[in-house]
């Protein structure tokens, strides 16, 4: 089949990275041999002209679009993606006849609801390698695709998503296309807005039950990593066919499980690249010597998603580690040289003007190099903190939450926001 996949995303806030999951749904569409053509929005003037050309050039049998984010997740300046979107899927089915099929980040968290509000059929939930493969040979051969494990289908007016099949292990399928989606246009030069940036993963999944993050939701639970050897090869190969000289990983805890990242830190290092990198780490698996090998395998430094200063706001948000664990990964990580980017996502359940304020006490006696704020927690399905916030009466029951909504403690609503942005504005390094 001749199969066009398009990037839509355009948010340019904060990093804006390479469309790493539909690159990895381009790979295995062109392994299983069909004819693909690619195309990235986001440094698009005319998407939906471009669009168009692009359909009437390559005349494709089924168009596969990644919808990687719905909002910005901003309660105080909120901007709601899909509109435009829409715009530019009604201009798709106006010029052909060819399947179009939804997937990516941002649709696997509302299927149901992406699917009405786009007028659309078909989409992929969750990781999309194998399902997108079953439906393209559904597609080509006639036969029906009602049963296809992982899809979501809207007919006759009803909805419903098909019980996903097993997680796939990354190692089954090749390494994201950087050709078709090229990557040069995503190499990091510092002091350049907006921050494009290349990335990579080295293992899928997320073990922890953080009550607002959607990530379990997009991975699954079970943590699968890829060979080491695999991941430096394709670190290599952004190196030196690709000219790229700085990368993310993009796994959820870059840290965990301990001895692969050992391993893994390991290899990097037996190469010799000069590929400089930076991930995302759980301070419960932050130990000196690990941060150690990071550091002599090119990392140059890290985020850390703790969220809160508070032992209590820790405990309510279910991140699994301690104050006392922040403060050791972000004091060795500084002594080691590393930058550090830490997080805080502020007014959620339990939270007050005490345990805000010791959130900021905390961030200021360890100084990293950058706090990175939120205020308010955008709540979506299938998270623990939907109940809550239905509990609390921060929603309705049966609200579409595919219109952002935020949890944000009633006493803190008119103090908490304008106290922030002049505390960050007045604190270099802190972004609210």
């Amino acid at each position: 089949m001749r199969v066009l996949l398009i990037s839509e995303n355009r948010c340019r806030e904060n990093l804006v990275p390479f469309p790493l999951g539909v690159a990895c749904i381009a790979s295995a569409t062109l392994q299983a041999g069909h004819r693909v053509s690619c195309l990235d929005l986001m440094f698009s003037e005319d998407p939906v002209g471009e669009t168009l050309e692009r359909i009437r050039d390559f005349r494709p049998d089924c168009i596969g679009l990644s919808v990687r984010n719905i909002d910005n997740q901003d309660m105080f300046a909120s901007d709601f993606y899909l509109p435009s979107l829409r715009d530019l899927v009604r201009a798709i089915r106006q010029e052909t006849d060819a399947a179009v099929v939804l997937g990516g980040a941002g649709f696997t968290i509302f299927p149901r609801e992406c699917l009405e509000y786009l007028d659309l059929e078909i989409g992929v939930v969750g990781e999309g390698e194998r399902t997108f493969l079953t439906l393209l040979e559904r597609l080509e051969s006639g036969s029906p695709m009602d049963s296809v494990p992982g899809l979501a289908l809207r007919r006759g007016g009803q909805s419903w998503i098909n019980p996903p099949a097993s997680h796939t292990w990354p190692a089954l399928f090749p390494p994201p296309d950087r050709e078709l989606f090229d990557v040069k246009r995503y190499d990091w030069v510092p002091g350049r807005e907006p921050a494009y940036t290349a990335n990579l993963q080295s293992r899928r999944g997320c073990h922890m039950r953080c009550i607002y993050c959607t990530n379990p939701v997009i991975e699954g639970r079970l943590v699968r990593a890829r060979p080491p050897a695999e991941v430096v090869d394709e670190m290599a190969s952004l190196e030196e066919v690709h000219g790229i000289g700085f990368v993310i990983f993009t796994d959820s805890l870059f840290n965990y499980p301990r001895d692969y990242t050992l391993e893994l830190c390991r290899q990097i290092l037996s190469r010799k690249l000069s590929l400089k990198w930076w991930c995302t780490v759980n301070p419960l698996y932050c130990d000196r010597e690990l941060l150690e090998a990071m550091r002599e395998s090119g990392c140059v430094g890290i985020s850390l998603g703790n969220e809160s200063g508070s032992e209590e706001i820790l405990s309510i948000l279910k991140k699994d580690f301690a104050r006392e664990h922040v403060v050791c990964s972000v004091s060795a990580a500084k002594e080691l040289g590393l930058r550090t980017n830490c997080f805080l996502l502020l007014g959620g359940p339990g939270e007050n003007e005490r345990t805000v304020r010791e959130s900021l006490e905390l961030m200021l006696e360890l100084a990293p190099t950058q706090v990175t704020v939120t205020v308010g927690i955008r709540v979506y399905p299938g998270c623990e903190i939907e109940a809550l916030a239905l509990r609390d009466g921060m929603i309705e029951p049966g609200q579409n939450l595919l219109y952002p909504a935020f949890y944000l403690q009633r006493e803190l609503t008119s103090w908490l926001y304008p106290f922030m942005r002049d505390f960050c504005d007045s604190h270099p390094g802190w972004v609210l």
